[in-house]
C-alpha cells in the first residue's frame, strides 16, 4: 500500500493542464489542487484592462486547476480499482 500512496503523490506532483483564455491572451499550466505552475501573457493581454487582466487569468487558472483534479482523481480511482480488485481475488 505504501507504494500505492508514493505513486500517488508522484502523480499529483508530475501532473499538470493547461488552460488559454477564449481570446488567447492568457496560458496557464496547472496542477491539481490549485497549483499554478505558469502563467503565459501574449502582447494582447496587455490591451486588457488590470481588472480584465485579472478576470481572465483568473478563469484560465480555475479552468486548468480543475482539470487537472479531474484527471489525478481518475488516475486514484483506476489505481484504487487495481487494489480493491487483486484483494477481492486475494480473498475468494
Amino acid at each position: 500500500m505504501h507504494h500505492r500512496i508514493a505513486e500517488v503523490q508522484r502523480m499529483a506532483a508530475e501532473l499538470t493542464a493547461e488552460a488559454v483564455s477564449p481570446d488567447g491572451a492568457v496560458r496557464v499550466v496547472a496542477g491539481p489542487a490549485g497549483e499554478v505552475k505558469q502563467i503565459d501573457l501574449r502582447l494582447s493581454a496587455f490591451e486588457l484592462s488590470g481588472v480584465e487582466l485579472g478576470e481572465v487569468t483568473a478563469a484560465a487558472v480555475k479552468t486548468a486547476t480543475s482539470a487537472a483534479d479531474r484527471e489525478l482523481a481518475a488516475r486514484v480511482r483506476g489505481l484504487m480499482s487495481d487494489v480493491f480488485e487483486a484483494e477481492r481475488e486475494a480473498n475468494r
